[in-house]
């Protein structure tokens, strides 16, 4: 009797061997026998058939969305995407939209902001989507997931009257510790990136604006910033009237950065942190609070971005319209719609207490 054909090719080495094509990829099968090449070659189909694991696609786009934004707006992003990993360690194929629409229920339920809510929602929406597109799975099933109405917003502060003061006072003295750098930023609404990028060359006093060409981003964990261009910002790039305060403080004939490192480059996260602390305790804008156990513990509530929505106050003052704050501040009129019009609430309810007060005086009178 023939000795029967064998099914696949057999190598030197004694193993069975099948090279097949798989969604464009060339794969190669072995086995000791022809029937276990065959059931690897039906297990990798039915692998291929399912897609790939949400993580892997996350991460690929990540990589492929990196070079599109900015280097904060990356930062943001890289936060859900490690969530949303860790959420949906499995295929892109198993996951079903009420498993999606329960996570973001949960992740609302950790006190967070209609903000931060939206931007995970939205990372989500675009992962599955690059899903889609790269023939992983067939529909999306984030799709028609929806957050919750009735989010708290995040709340941003601005400087009392009372620490504009002592702001404005310390600027005057010139005695406080590092009181140039809130100093302008009470007075331009920069940004922390873009005052510490900031240069002596970028002080135009004859035409009487600061221009605003560029930015520091300070990733998680990293001493060192990276240089962002502002280009990549349609509103990033940007002059900003140089006001007769600011003007008068900022030293003239000077050269370089105008808050540099201890090396004479860019500051590091941990010399930003240590002249913050310093000018907090000697202008009075650090505080105290208690924790769980009833220890006194040392706080800093004001952080840069409060000078900067305090700006925006002084704009609203000025009877600046949003459209004109925003290309001072480089953002967009929507956000500042935003900021005026929790401004606007405030001073409806100080003209509800001065007719009160009114009307209460008449009475007694």
């Amino acid at each position: 009797m023939a000795e029967r054909k064998k099914k696949y090719y057999q190598r030197p080495d004694g193993l069975f061997e099948s090279i097949r094509t798989i969604n464009g990829k060339r794969v190669a099968f072995r086995g000791k026998t022809c029937k276990e090449v065959d059931r690897k070659i039906l297990e990798y189909q039915a692998e291929a058939a399912k897609g790939r694991k949400f993580p892997v696609i996350a991460d690929e786009w990540a990589r492929e969305h990196e070079p599109k934004i900015s280097e904060s707006t990356r930062r943001v992003y890289s936060f859900s995407v490690r969530r949303l990993k860790e959420a949906f360690p499995g295929y892109a194929s198993d996951v079903r939209p009420l498993e999606v629409q329960r996570y973001i229920t949960n992740f609302e339920k950790q006190g967070r902001a209609a903000n931060s809510v939206q931007i995970e929602l939205s990372v989500c929406k675009m992962i599955f989507s690059h899903a889609v597109m790269q023939g992983d799975i067939d529909v999306s099933p984030a799709a028609e997931v929806r957050k919750s109405r009735g989010l708290p917003t995040k709340k941003r502060l601005a400087l009392t009257e009372e620490q504009e003061a002592a702001v404005k006072e310390a600027g005057v003295a010139r005695t406080a510790h590092w009181w140039l750098f809130p100093y302008l930023l009470l007075y331009t609404g920069m940004r922390r990136g873009e005052a510490l990028a900031l240069s002596y060359s970028d002080i135009d006093r004859k035409a009487g604006v600061i221009h605003v060409t560029k930015k520091l981003s300070y990733a998680a964990n990293a001493q060192r910033p990276q240089m962002e261009n502002h280009l990549k910002s349609q509103n990033g790039k940007r002059d900003i009237p140089l006001l007769r305060p600011l003007a008068d403080a900022l030293p003239k004939d000077r050269v370089g950065l105008i808050f540099p490192g201890e090396d004479g480059g860019f500051m590091k996260s941990s010399e930003i942190a240590s002249h913050w602390k310093r000018y907090c305790r000697d202008v009075g804008l650090n505080a105290m609070a208690y924790d769980d156990a009833g220890k006194a513990v040392e706080t800093f509530p004001i952080t840069p971005h409060c000078f900067r929505h305090s700006f925006a106050t002084i704009c609203y003052e000025a009877g600046l319209d949003p459209r004109q704050a925003a290309e001072i501040l480089g953002d967009t009129p929507e956000v500042l719609e935003g900021v005026y019009t929790h401004l606007r609430a405030g001073q409806r309810r100080t003209a509800a207490e001065m007719l009160a007060a009114h009307i209460d005086a008449a009475a007694m009178g």
